[in-house]
């Protein structure tokens, strides 16, 4: 797809590896990036006003998210009435999820971007709080066909703590949670080994919980390994 990302939405999950292996100036096996969906987490304290400024001409009030992918791809179309998922003629799939509110009892924040009927409804995930309230990296990629992409990710650290984490729970899929643990070495590897300014023990992680923070050796190669599933990108 063409265009960028607004502040308030962030693309996390298997595409945001794309704008990793930008910022690490390397190419990243295929294996790793087979995905067909995207999930855009949608911060809802974020200001519309800050969207529509990255957009310019879009009415990201009246229109949303769907009408921001319909600008992208005129195929793009709901899956049904309050759906979280759009998909295109090709099969892409779009989610559009956000974190559960901190106080259960509290009034939930608004779902949609927005005021559309047609607008997609964001779910709520266990787990998502920390890559909302972590730093964020951008990076502009080359799509399928060619052209530039925008992508706004949460910080790769973050990233790849939180694959940790979804690695590790029973009540996750099998068949993601070795997508994830091998995404979490993968992206701690490129960190340690191209991105060295960007520590584990960085206060700016302070939204991660310092027991996940803690564990991160455990993704962290050992300085004795090579030939982690890194390709350089010359």
């Amino acid at each position: 797809m063409t265009g960028e990302a607004g502040a308030g939405i962030r693309v996390v999950g298997t595409h945001a590896l794309f704008a990793y292996e930008r910022l690490a100036g390397l190419r990243i096996a295929s294996g790793h990036l087979a995905t067909g969906d995207v999930d855009l987490p949608f911060d809802a304290r974020a200001r519309l006003s800050l969207v529509a400024e990255a957009l310019p001409g879009a009415d990201l009030r009246r229109e949303g998210l769907i009408g921001l992918l319909r600008g992208v791809d005129r195929s793009f179309e709901p899956t049904g009435p309050e759906s979280v998922r759009a998909v295109n003629r090709d099969g892409v799939m779009v989610d559009l999820i956000q974190p559960p509110p901190k106080h259960r009892m509290a009034r939930g924040p608004r779902t949609r971007i927005g005021s559309s009927p047609e607008d997609l409804s964001a779910v709520e995930i266990e787990g998502l709080t920390w890559l909302v309230n972590c730093p964020e990296v951008s990076a502009t990629t080359i799509d399928a066909r060619g052209y530039p992409v925008g992508l706004v990710v949460p910080d790769p650290r973050a990233f790849a703590l939180h694959k940790a984490w979804l690695a590790a729970r029973g009540d996750r899929d099998p068949l993601k949670r070795g997508r994830d643990a091998g995404q979490a070495r993968l992206v701690a590897a490129l960190v340690a080994e191209r991105l060295p300014h960007l520590p584990f023990d960085d206060p700016a992680l302070g939204a991660i919980p310092r027991a996940l923070r803690d564990r991160a050796a455990e993704i962290l190669p050992r300085p004795a390994e090579s030939g982690d599933p890194l390709e350089p990108g010359w």
